[in-house]
C-alpha cells in the first residue's frame, strides 16, 4: 500500500506500507528516505533512521540524512578524472578533492519527479541531467526506485541512460540506528561485513591500497560490536575519526553485511550487486536537532553505503563506474529487516 500526504513544507510525503505493518516514508527532495518504521509486539513502531520532522530541514541536511547521493558518491582525488583522453572536473569541496559531487546542488538537493506503482508497492523518482551538468558529460536520465516487499525488504534500484560516455556512482546515505533514532549511540550494535579486504586511506581519505582486514580493527568477518575497536590507537581510525572506510565485498554471498541490536531485537541484512560498501559510523554528525527534538551526536547512526570503490575513476585496480552512450545503468541494493 502507498499513502501520499501533502505536508506544510509543500512537499509530498510518500509512505510505503507492507502487510506486516512496516512503513517507509519518502520525499521527492533528494529522493530521500525520511523514516523506516518497524512494528513491535506491543503495537508501537520504532523509527530506525536519523532525520527530521520538519521536511524543510532536508533542504540543508549537512549530513545527507537518508538522501540519494551522486551522481558520483564518495571521494574523487583532485576532483578530476579522465574518460578516454578527455579530462573532467568536479567541484573542489573537501581539501583538494571532491566529495559527493556537489554539496550545494547534488542529487540530495534536487527535486525529483515521482511515479507511483501501486502493484509493486514502489515509488520511482526520476531526474533529467543536462550535458556537462555537474561537470559530467551526457544528457542523462537518472532514476531511483524504492520498493517495500512483504518480506520486509526495502529495495533500492538505480537506473541511468546517457547519450555520451559518462560516469555514474550513486548511493544512499541513510543513517541506521536499530535501537531507534532516539536511542543514542550505535556502538553496542553488532556488525558483520562479508569482506576479507578493505582499502586503507591517505590523510584525505582517498583509498590507496587493498589489504586484508585480518588482524586489524576493520575485521568484521564475525559479529563484533561497532565500538569494540573504534577507539584503538590506529592511524586509519584516526584519519576517519572512526570507521569511514570502504570494503571490497565478497562475491556470491546472499548478504554482504548484517547489523543487529540486542535491545530491540531488530536485525538488518544488506544485499547489493555493487562491488564495494562504505561503512561509516556517523563520526561527523556533531550536534543536530532531529526528529522529536532528539539531539543527534557522533556515532548515533551508521551508514552502509553500497557503491563503487571511492576514486575508482582514477584507480585502474577497481571496477570503473563508466557508462557508455546507449547503455543502461542498473543496480539494486536491498535492506532486509528481521523483527
Amino acid at each position: 500500500m502507498i499513502k501520499t500526504e501533502l505536508t506544510p513544507s509543500g512537499m509530498t510525503l510518500y509512505t510505503l506500507v507492507n502487510d506486516n505493518g512496516m512503513e517507509v516514508e519518502l520525499i521527492e527532495l533528494g529522493a530521500t528516505i525520511v523514516s523506516i518504521k518497524i512494528p513491535t509486539k506491543d503495537g508501537k513502531k520504532i523509527d530506525v533512521v536519523l532525520g527530521y520532522d520538519d521536511l524543510n530541514k532536508y533542504k540543508e541536511n549537512p549530513c545527507f540524512f537518508g538522501s540519494c547521493v551522486g551522481p558520483i558518491a564518495n571521494r574523487t582525488a583532485g576532483a578530476t578524472f579522465m574518460i578516454g583522453s578527455n579530462k573532467y572536473t568536479l567541484p573542489v569541496n573537501e581539501g583538494k578533492n571532491n566529495l559527493h559531487t556537489d554539496f550545494n546542488n547534488g542529487l540530495h538537493k534536487r527535486m525529483f519527479s515521482p511515479v507511483i506503482d501501486f502493484i509493486k508497492n514502489q515509488v520511482c523518482f526520476t531526474l533529467k541531467l543536462d550535458d556537462m551538468e555537474y561537470g559530467l558529460p551526457g544528457n542523462r536520465e537518472f532514476g531511483v526506485a524504492y520498493s517495500l516487499t512483504d518480506d520486509n525488504t526495502l529495495e533500492i534500484e538505480y537506473t541511468m541512460s546517457t547519450d555520451k560516455k559518462t560516469a555514474i556512482n550513486p548511493t544512499n546515505h541513510t543513517y541506521f540506528n536499530l535501537g531507534g533514532h532516539d536511542s543514542g549511540s550505535v556502538l553496542n550494535d553488532e556488525v558483520k561485513i562479508y569482506s576479507d579486504f578493505y582499502t586503507p586511506v591517505s590523510a584525505d581519505l582517498i583509498p590507496k591500497e587493498i589489504v586484508p582486514v585480518k588482524g586489524t580493527p576493520f575485521d568484521f568477518t564475525d559479529f563484533k560490536k561497532v565500538g569494540k575497536n573504534i577507539s584503538d590507537d590506529d592511524q586509519q581510525l584516526a584519519y576517519g575519526g572512526g570507521y569511514d572506510h570502504n570494503y571490497i565485498l565478497a562475491q556470491n554471498k546472499t548478504a554482504v553485511a548484517y547489523v543487529r541490536n540486542a535491545d530491540t531485537g531488530i536485525q538488518m541484512e544488506v544485499y547489493t550487486d555493487l562491488p564495494a560498501m562504505q561503512f561509516y559510523t556517523g563520526n561527523n554528525i556533531g550536534t543536530i536537532v532531529g526528529k522529536n527534538n532528539e539531539i543527534y551526536k557522533r556515532n548515533f547512526g551508521l551508514c552502509m553505503e553500497t557503491q563503487y570503490v571511492p576514486n575508482s575513476l582514477n584507480d585502474e585496480r577497481f571496477d570503473s563506474p563508466i557508462l557508455s552512450a546507449g547503455e543502461e545503468f542498473y543496480s539494486k541494493t536491498g535492506y532486509h529487516f528481521i523483527f
